[in-house]
């Protein structure tokens, strides 16, 4: 900054005498053809920060409301598109000098809306812009704003409503005036669908098991698979009428249903998806309530929606009653809409059995005792004497790898469940006696925590059977069957203890308890004797009686691990879901969408936040829902240790409004900044923000 350069302390007074320019609640946008319209100062402010940027090519200026942070961004379609994307940004702060550049080459870029608001009075453009601006208000295209601020969610917010862009011009597709267009519901998608990524999540997508997309669409999915050699076929029958529909291991049936308007054609259609699936069949509707009914025009036994294309939204208990009384066989719910649908009972209970394994880590160093220095001693020299190694070091690899495999079982494995069991015979030893050898050796501490963890998998897994009371309980894995008898001691036994456990999960007090354990582990935020609330990823270390009441919930929802935060009521047999905007990579994360799962009811609810119903609730003092190795915690920690330190808030419950909260902030005089907060002083010219 130079001598003549209008002071920083000036700089939020000068942004907020602009009168152009879009301005929203952080920021200030403007085109470059609208610079002349700011004030000298401001403006000699814009040419600082652009010296600074450099050669960045930019045609939008961003002014921060609050702190001198100025960012320059390019969209080099800006008069072409509609709504243009966003290329390149280069963001200069004032105070302090830095700088960051950032380019957006990937196919979900930010786009641009109602970009007639960053253009001066009288410019040419405008009349233009802000006609298209008003159609896409006719149609609804800016509810929920902050979903669609990405290309990919735009673009799918257009095939919805069956609007494509020309130009400047929002037209409809060409289509019948009647009749229901079923193939309009292919929407491209850039990435694997849901379903398929459950099924990625799962293994299944690891290249040993054949692929059928049943109903494929576009072929998105498809391509992604053969692109990464994936034996997978696919069939549709308006995109890919000549495509195959062949018996495949796993058979995706995905968002299919959804578009049969005749009730009957719809259940012949999952039949013939069932009867080519030799393992697997994945099955996914879209799940909807009463205000669907209301948005849409009701036709048969679902809407028509406004791009003339059916769609019969299904409950999410309705959706597996309907699968079931088809099929014959009980689906398992990954997702609310996403069920998968095993032929075999072996298989099935294989699968829920993996679900509940706890991930047992086995690179903690072996604990070892330190051995005493020996005092010097004056030795006589004799001669040296090659050493023979014994059959322990001659074989020591063969030892540590059925070491490890015995941590990974929590006991003994069986000849089938260690490959080298015929060499470790040979050159070592049985197996009982190489173990408990191996025990002496190397202690018993890490195999004793990882047959705890094995023998709570094992009740959990247990419990939630007699809980689903499913048919296949009789065709145990047989691991699960060598499980029962290493850590359990029989059959019976372990039956008994499961229903027990089960049993516990209605016990108020048991839960309280365990949730005390859990938070006292660090596994979460205990509110009172209110409700546990914590990270997904942090489900499976919970105590078992907390993971069974979990897992009754997952019954109705899915996958809870796929959420980010999950509450469970201590007192009133809930458990809700809740997903946020970013959740690892902002302090604050925005609250998107919560689920409350009734378990006495047996109830799912949806909640979308944001959206004009629900006032926009932030996530205050994240770190307590999270644990050290999470990505940024140690930031996280300090941010939460900073904001709590400003005395300004109270975040008893869900803590202060958003509004609130940015009256806070301007009252401390303090600026968010990534996972810092900074704080804006007057005291020095040149020094107008620094951390607090």
């Amino acid at each position: 900054m130079g001598t003549s350069d209008p002071p920083l302390e000036l700089y939020p007074n000068l942004v907020a005498e602009v009168s152009v320019g879009k301005r929203l609640l952080e920021a200030l946008y403007l085109h470059v053809d609208g610079l002349p319209s700011l004030p000298q100062r401001l403006q000699r402010l814009i040419a600082v920060a652009s010296d600074l940027a450099g050669d960045s090519v930019w045609n939008v200026v961003k002014l921060s409301i609050d702190a001198p942070r100025i960012s320059f961004l390019h969209y080099p379609r800006f008069f072409d598109d509609g709504f243009p994307a966003l290329r390149a940004s280069t963001s200069v702060d004032l105070a302090t000098g830095s700088i960051a550049k950032r380019a957006y080459d990937s196919t979900n870029p930010p786009i641009l809306h109602r970009k007639e608001l960053m253009l001066p009075p009288g410019h040419h453009f405008t009349s233009i812009a802000s006609a298209l601006t008003a159609t896409a208000e006719q149609f609804g295209l800016f509810d929920d704003a902050h979903l669609i601020g990405h290309r990919q969610a735009w673009d799918a917010r257009l095939g919805r409503l069956g609007l494509r862009l020309d130009g400047h011009q929002l037209l409809r597709d060409a289509e019948p005036s009647n009749g229901v267009q079923r193939h309009k519901t292919a929407l491209t998608r850039y990435s694997l669908s849901t379903p398929m990524q459950a099924l990625w999540r799962h293994g299944f997508l690891a290249g040993n098991h054949t692929v059928c997309d049943y109903g494929c669409g576009r072929g998105d999915d498809l391509r992604a698979l053969q692109a990464n050699a994936i034996d997978a076929v696919g069939w549709d029958p308006h995109w890919a009428p000549d495509g195959k529909r062949r018996r495949s291991a796993i058979v995706n049936l995905g968002f299919v249903l959804n578009v049969i308007e005749d009730p009957q054609e719809r259940s012949v259609a999952l039949r013939s998806a069932w009867d080519l699936a030799e393992q697997l069949l994945v099955v996914s509707v879209l799940i909807g309530g009463r205000s669907t009914f209301e948005r849409f025009r009701l036709y048969s036994d679902g809407v028509i929606t406004a791009r003339n294309t059916f769609q019969r939204y299904f409950t999410t208990g309705e959706f597996r009653e309907y699968v079931e009384g088809t099929l014959a066989r009980e689906p398992i719910m990954l997702a609310p809409g996403i069920a998968f649908v095993f032929r075999d009972d072996a298989d099935e209970q294989e699968f829920l059995s993996r679900r509940t394994r706890r991930r047992v880590s086995n690179d903690r160093p072996v604990p070892r005792a330190e051995r005493p220095e020996r005092p010097e001693s004056v030795r006589r020299e004799r001669a040296t004497r090659q050493r023979v190694p014994n059959k322990w070091e001659t074989n020591a690899d063969l030892v540590n790898a059925f070491w490890e495999r015995c941590l990974e079982l929590g006991r003994v494995p069986e000849s089938d469940e260690f490959p080298r069991s015929p060499e470790l015979r040979d050159s070592v030893g049985t197996p009982a006696t190489v173990f408990r050898t191996l025990l002496r050796q190397r202690g018993e501490s890490r195999l004793t925590f990882a047959s705890d963890s094995h023998r709570d998998d094992l009740l959990v897994f247990l419990a939630l059977n007699v809980f689903e009371r499913r048919k296949s309980f009789g065709a145990l894995p047989e691991s699960a069957r060598r499980d029962i008898k290493a850590f359990s001691g029989g059959y019976q036994s372990a039956q008994t203890k499961a229903q027990e456990l089960l049993f516990s999960t209605g016990k108020a007090r048991v839960i309280e308890e365990a949730a005390r354990i859990a938070a006292s582990r660090g596994l979460g935020f205990l509110d009172g004797d209110h409700s546990l609330q914590f990270h997904s990823s942090l489900a499976q270390e919970l105590p078992p009686v907390l993971r069974v009441y979990l897992g009754c919930a997952a019954r109705l929802y899915g996958d809870v691990e796929t959420a980010d935060v999950i509450k469970l009521h201590l007192q009133s047999g809930k458990v809700s879901i809740l997903l946020y905007d970013d959740f690892e990579g902002k302090p604050l994360p925005r609250l998107i969408e919560r689920v409350k799962i009734n378990l006495r009811r047996q109830q799912i609810d949806f909640f979308e936040y944001g959206t004009g119903n629900n006032d926009e609730q932030l996530l205050y003092l994240k770190s307590r829902f999270i644990k050290v190795g999470f990505p940024f915690y140690e930031e996280q920690v300090e941010f939460d240790r900073t904001l709590t330190a400003l005395g300004e808030f109270s975040f008893e419950g869900f803590g202060p409004s958003h509004e609130a909260f940015m009256a806070g902030l301007a009252r401390a005089g303090v600026i968010i900044n990534g996972f810092q907060l900074s704080r804006l002083t007057r005291s020095h010219p040149g020094e107008h923000e620094r951390p607090v």
